[in-house]
Parts: structure tokens; sequence; C-alpha cells
């Protein structure tokens, strides 16, 4: 995965504190059957189906299919069939500017009770000293340095232990995607403070990166006991829930994203993810509206709604939606396989198999499959 400060929404991602990811993820839905397309082109079969990604911080694909995109672990990408081929779209995970890196920005960075060395009003040197690297790491944490914050923790715990010093140095990691350093640091501060309640969800979602969804799924719950209010925390524990293939947990989930933060982009394409495999068209094409009336550049959407449309037997429309994702991604495998799709049932045969090529030659290898069915 890309740098975490840069997102799943089965929920991206992605990623903890300062910044993390938007995790993405792709997977190939059921496509209905659908009219023979004209000009004696053959339609594109079940088998075949449309490919719905989800943005945000943890990232889920539906049961069964091959991921695309890029590996976010060793296991997906791997040529291993995953029931849940958890994918990363770097694009969209690079930009620190989407909702899930800003939550999970502010999350990281709100201040926390007794991050000093000690509670005392006096400190001897060494204290003081402790605390200087603790700030000054505090702040390069903020600005996006999480190297030198790390570096500035190192030294502040090298001085003087303190929980507050872990638990940012363990952020910092995170977003730097060494989560096994992100765990260690949480355990230590959990076991200088059990109630330090952020570093439960700041290893859950490191535990979740690395694919432990059950043990994430924990580590989120501790969490939420003690606070309900944080939407990126009920995003997550939504991914936990998709991955370990409760859907109506997962769906349950995001409507609270929702209800906490209505504004929170992402979490529309989840929803509407979740409808979409729970085989609820008409509302996940009513979510991924919702998504494009807050973000009209969420290309993940218009893929989504165009894979919905598709299912309907919309292929026109669905064509529209594609056409679109590309015009704001124009290296959106995934729309590119999907439009390809589309045309075929357009009776488009030509168009369809530029589109597949492009696929397959942007990294998205299941499309070989098409063009070994439909353009040879």
């Amino acid at each position: 995965m890309g740098k975490l400060r840069k997102t799943f929404t089965c929920l991206m991602l992605i990623s903890a504190v300062s910044g993390i990811a938007t995790m993405m993820v792709s997977c190939n839905q059921t496509a209905t059957n659908q009219k023979q397309a004209t000009n004696g082109v053959a339609q594109i079969s079940q088998a075949d189906t449309h490919r719905t990604v989800q943005n945000g911080a943890p990232a889920t694909a539906a049961a069964g299919q091959e991921p695309s995109g890029t590996a976010a672990s060793p296991q997906a990408g791997s040529g291993k069939k995953l029931d849940h081929p958890v994918v990363l779209d770097r694009n969209f995970r690079n930009n620190p500017q989407n909702q899930n890196s800003k939550a999970l920005d502010a999350f990281a960075n709100k201040p926390i009770e007794n991050l000093g060395p000690v509670n005392r009003v006096i400190m001897d040197p060494d204290q003081k000293k402790a605390q200087e690297f603790y700030v000054s790491g505090s702040k390069k944490a903020m600005d996006g340095d999480n190297q030198g914050a790390i570096e500035d923790f190192t030294r502040s715990l090298g001085i003087y232990k303190m929980p507050g010093a872990y638990l940012k140095r363990g952020f910092a990691e995170m977003i730097s995607e060494d989560y096994i350093s992100a765990i260690n640091d949480m355990n230590e501060a959990i076991k200088m403070n059990p109630k330090l309640i952020r570093a439960y969800f700041g290893r859950g979602v490191c535990r979740f990166e690395q694919q432990d969804f059950k043990s994430a799924e924990e580590d989120i719950n501790k969490f939420i006991e003690t606070d309900k209010t944080t939407a990126v925390a009920y995003n997550y524990l939504g991914g936990c829930r998709f991955m370990q293939k409760d859907f109506k947990g997962a769906l349950e989930n995001y409507e609270m994203v929702v209800k906490l933060d209505p504004k929170y982009p992402d979490i529309y394409t989840n929803l509407g993810m979740m409808k979409h495999y729970m085989k609820d068209l008409k509302g996940a094409v009513e979510a991924y509206n919702k998504a494009l009336e807050i973000d009209p550049n969420n290309s993940t959407a218009y893929n989504n709604r165009g894979g919905a449309k598709l299912n309907q037997g919309d292929s026109k429309g669905a064509l529209e939606d594609f056409n679109k994702a590309i015009s704001l991604k124009q290296d959106y495998a995934d729309a590119y396989d999907n439009r390809g799709k589309a045309k075929i049932n357009l009776g488009d045969k030509t168009g369809a198999c530029e589109d597949f090529h492009k696929a397959v030659s942007l990294g998205l290898e299941a499309t070989k499959v098409l063009i070994d069915k439909y353009c040879r």
C-alpha cells in the first residue's frame, strides 16, 4: 500500500492517525441476465460480472471474487483467490484530502489526557527534555512529517517512558504502514495506561490492515464501548463485519457513520456497496447518488452506480457512468473493465475489446479472461 497519509470504503481503508490511507476494494458482482446484445455480439454472462469498488478506510470486496488493482497485502494479488480480496487504488488513496483520511488525521492529532511524562508541575531536566521531544514530535505528526515524528517520539521515550509517546509513535508508524511496530507501541501504551482507549482503536486499525479482522473488531469494539461518537471507528467496524461476511452488521455500522457524520462522503459508497451486495440495487443507486451529491468528482461512485445499472439491465445508463468515471480518472482499470462489459451488451464488440485491453494494460489481470472470451 502507498503511504497511509495519502484510505473502505467497504469501508478504505484504511488508516489511522494523522492520515491513514483510504482503502479500496474491488469485487465482481454477479450481473443479472440481460437482453441479447445486437449485431450478434455475445452478451455479458453472469460469470463475467461487473467490478465495483469501495473507498475509504477499510476496504472490502464481494465474496469469491478475484482482486483487481494493486494488492494491499501479500495475500491480495498473490494469485490466490480470496473470499474478500482487499485491494488498494493508489490514485484515490494517495489523496490526503479524502474524508476518511481527514477523519483519521483529526482523530490522531486531537489532545489526549496525560500526555506529558509526568503529572507533576515540576519536572526534572530529563523529563523536561523528554517533553520537548514529545511536543516537537506531535507538531511534526500534525504537519504530516511522520518519519520526523517517529524520530522525536523515539528520543522522548529514550529519556522517559510515557504512554502518550508510545501512542503517538504508534499512530505515526501506522500511517507509515509499519503495522508491527505500531501494534507493539499500542501494546506498550495500553500496558502503561489501560484506560487509553485510543490505543485500542489504533491497534484495531493495524490489525485490520493485516487482515486479522476478528482481532481488529475486538479492539475497535473496545474503543466504541467508551466512545460512541467517532464515525471513523464505526466505518472500520463495518469493514471488519463485512470482511467476515456479516453484511447486515456492516450495513448497520455504515448507517451509524451516516448518523454521526452525514457529510462523510465515502460512507455513501460503502452503503451503496452493501445494498448492492445484498441485491437492493435501487437502494444502492440512491446511496451512490448521495455520494455524488456530496462529491461530484467521486469516480468510485460513478463506477459503482454504473455497476448497479448494469445489473438492472440499463447498459446505456451504465455506459454513461463508466464514461464519467474514466473522464475523472483516466487510469481507472475497473471502470474500463466495466465499460467493456456494457459495450458488449450494447453490441460494440470492438469498443469493448479496446476497453478490456486497456484494463489489462493498467494491471487488471482478471480481464484477460474476457479478452479470451470476446476478443479472439
